[in-house]
């Protein structure tokens, strides 16, 4: 698991087209699908999508897509300390934004971690 931060913000390396990714787990084949565009369903749901998606279960996964979660969750709470409601729901919603945009690049070096191929 890599929890750098150019792992968080990388933005030019994000997963920019769909990609297919196999693994063989005792004789039968895994297939994972990672989406090249921006993800609605980890705008609304953030971790929680992580977490019950069957799509995304992939060792580790759940625990990658925890940090930055809990990252927002502790810069929320800072900035309700400083600001209105109206800049913390700002920061909010460019938090939302921001795990929309990185989930697919997190799930696909989560899987190229766990062993997946990119098919060819």
């Amino acid at each position: 698991m890599n929890f750098a931060p150019s792992e968080w913000f990388g933005f030019n390396k994000r997963a920019r087209h769909d990609m297919t990714f196999t693994k063989t787990i005792n004789g039968e084949t895994s297939t994972k699908k990672v989406y090249g565009h921006f993800n609605v369903w980890a705008l609304l749901f953030t971790w929680f999508y992580a977490l019950f998606s069957v799509r995304c279960r992939t060792p580790f996964f759940m625990l990658k897509t925890a940090v930055p979660f809990l990252g927002m969750v502790l810069l929320n709470m800072i900035a309700q300390l400083f600001f209105t409601d109206q800049i913390v729901l700002g920061i909010g919603l460019l938090g939302d934004i921001w795990y929309g945009f990185m989930f697919e690049t997190w799930f696909r070096n989560q899987l190229v971690a766990n062993g997946y191929q990119q098919a060819a």
